[in-house]
């Protein structure tokens, strides 16, 4: 506010000021000076004093403005809260469902390998039942071979 500013080079002016000879509290001071810097003061201090009154007037106002705009940041503080709680929530319930998944696939991955060892071990069971019956037949064969050729030489 300038009429502060014209009121401490006012009182300056004072405390500067020679003191009268023989007087404990008379001053000499610049008579123009001062007529010139209270002028300026009475043309300034309305203006100043106008502005501080429609600040106190506004002072509801300001306040109102200042608790809407508290508000305003303490409800986008929430929403942002809740969201990285929901996208934490989101993030625990795909981890939760990626392990059930791949709980599944390690089952049915279990499942198909030991329908694949059952498979070829039954497939294994046959060709060893059909080796046995060649072996077999090889056998007999070379049995009337041999007895065939022990049957010849005799003969």
């Amino acid at each position: 506010m300038e009429s502060l500013n014209l009121i401490e080079k006012i009182l300056n002016e004072i405390v500067e000021a020679r003191s009268v000879p023989l007087s404990r509290d008379g001053a000499l001071v610049n008579r123009q000076e001062m007529i010139n810097l209270l002028t300026d003061l009475k043309r300034k201090l309305p203006q100043d004093i106008l502005h501080a009154n429609h600040l106190l007037a506004n002072k509801e106002a300001i306040i109102q403005e200042g608790r809407l705009a508290a508000q305003e940041i303490v409800q986008q503080a929430s929403a942002e809260a809740n969201r990285l709680i929901s996208q934490t929530e989101i993030v625990q319930s795909a981890t939760v469902k990626a392990q059930e998944i791949l709980d599944e696939v390690d089952q049915e991955l279990a499942k198909m390998r030991n329908e694949t060892d059952d498979y070829i071990d039954a497939r294994l069971a046959s060709f060893e039942i059909t080796l046995n019956r060649t072996l077999t037949a090889v056998r007999r064969g070379r049995d009337k071979i041999s007895g065939n050729s022990t049957f010849n030489d005799q003969g």
